[in-house]
């Protein structure tokens, strides 16, 4: 957490506005009481193969309801998967069903996926591992 608090008071016009965490998510989540305009669920890869795609799919549906409940209206969530195995409609049907459950409406301002410095073949759809979307909270 060090390295983030640096890089953040280096890039931020504003110091003091950011605080780091280092804990579970999910218990950070539920315990606390805290509201946040902006939000980014960036985890690790939830499944790497099919057979562990539901397990991920749930995985992502209750992380995104959790950091939902936390946002303020007007608020911003940035949220990422980078499981190959959860394609884009997956993923976005995902998100869909965190906000319902989490009675949240969004509206998704921007699809975001890898760089042009990751090119994807034809012949390897799965190589458009990552996929993002940055929504707004109403």
């Amino acid at each position: 957490m060090v390295l983030t608090d640096e890089n953040t008071q280096l890039n931020l016009p504003f110091p003091g506005k950011h605080t780091g965490y280092t804990e579970d998510v999910m218990r950070y989540l539920k315990d606390t009481d805290q509201l946040y305009e902006v939000m980014v669920v960036d985890p690790p890869a939830f499944a790497k193969t099919m057979d562990k795609r539901h397990n991920a799919v749930q995985g992502y549906k209750r992380l995104n309801a959790m950091a939902l409940e936390k946002i303020v209206p007007g608020g911003l969530l940035f949220t990422f998967s980078c499981s190959q195995v959860v394609d884009r409609q997956l993923f976005y049907n995902t998100i869909v069903a965190a906000a319902l459950e989490a009675g949240r409406r969004l509206r998704v301002m921007h699809h975001l996926t890898q760089g042009a410095d990751h090119p994807v073949s034809i012949f390897h759809p799965e190589g458009s591992y990552l996929k993002g979307l940055v929504a707004y909270v109403e």
